[in-house]
């Protein structure tokens, strides 16, 4: 029997609707973005700003041979810290020797580098931390919540700047800004993905598996952030190195990532942080 050509275009109509909807391609999973940090506890001396150097330009090329993107490393390190006026005098403007010779370094290695300093601005100094690669300085931190004490020593910061370090952005909390919220807040109001937080106060890797120290997990948490930490070793009593603290946080508050239980002295933690877009 032969049906009239109109119903066969009805029929072709409706079956075009199918074939459009069967070749919709379905949403993939969102691209995923990596940054591989180095979380580096080393030491650093008071008035021995090239013995700092050196051991920051040690743990630099130990980073960029274990794959890391940012090498953190602890709060003043260039400096080192201590509550004293007399701190000022090692103080250095960005484009000092200091952040210059880290930047010849960052380039050879291929590595950014996040690093702390005593700044000096005109007749001010700040507990500062630059990030920095072959090309210069990607971003700085001053320090805006100085602990009980450091005003006597530092000028405080005011800002909360994030930047774009390999397609992730990334702010920076220093040691006792992460003790209360409004720094990390500010930060993630701002778009931070990642806080670097460098600190300088000798903490041990125990204290943050017993529960001394807890704001590092709420700041990550309640912030949905990675958080990327490390902090100078402190000396015992008989003026041995202890090892110092390295760590990673997830958004969700979960540890990635610390210090070996068996480590000593200086050490350093490698982490592949993935961020979805």
């Amino acid at each position: 029997m032969q049906y009239p050509r109109w119903i066969g275009l009805l029929s072709l109509a409706a079956f075009l609707p199918l074939v459009g909807a069967c070749g919709k391609s379905r949403p993939g999973p969102s691209p995923v973005r990596e940054l591989t940090v180095a979380a580096v506890s080393c030491e650093s001396r008071i008035h021995q700003v090239d013995f700092n150097l050196s051991r920051i330009e040690h743990w630099a090329g130990q980073a960029a041979a274990a794959g890391a993107d940012v090498a953190l490393f602890p709060e003043t390190g260039i400096s080192a810290w201590w509550a004293s006026r007399e701190v000022r005098a090692f103080a250095e403007p960005i484009d000092g020797p200091a952040i210059t010779r880290l930047r010849k370094l960052a380039d050879e290695l291929g590595i950014v580098l996040a690093v702390g300093m005593t700044e000096r601005d005109g007749d001010r100094a700040h507990i500062t931390h630059v990030v920095i690669d072959g090309n210069g300085v990607i971003g700085m931190h001053r320090k805006t919540s100085l602990a009980p004490g450091e005003e006597k020593t530092w000028d405080p910061g005011n800002d909360a700047n994030v930047f774009e370090v390999k397609g992730v952005r990334v702010g920076i909390a220093i040691c006792f800004e992460s003790v209360h919220p409004p720094t990390c807040a500010k930060l993630r109001e701002n778009g931070a993905e990642i806080i670097l937080a460098p600190y300088a106060n000798g903490t041990d890797p125990e204290e943050l598996l017993n529960g001394k120290r807890p704001y590092p997990y709420a700041r990550a948490k309640e912030n949905r952030v990675w958080y990327v930490a490390c902090d100078a070793p402190a000396r015992d009593e008989q003026k041995h190195l202890k090892r110092g603290a390295a760590y990673v946080i997830s958004p969700e508050g979960e540890l990635k990532t610390i210090t070996a239980p068996d480590a000593v002295g200086e050490t350093m933690v490698v982490y592949t942080i993935r961020v979805a877009t």
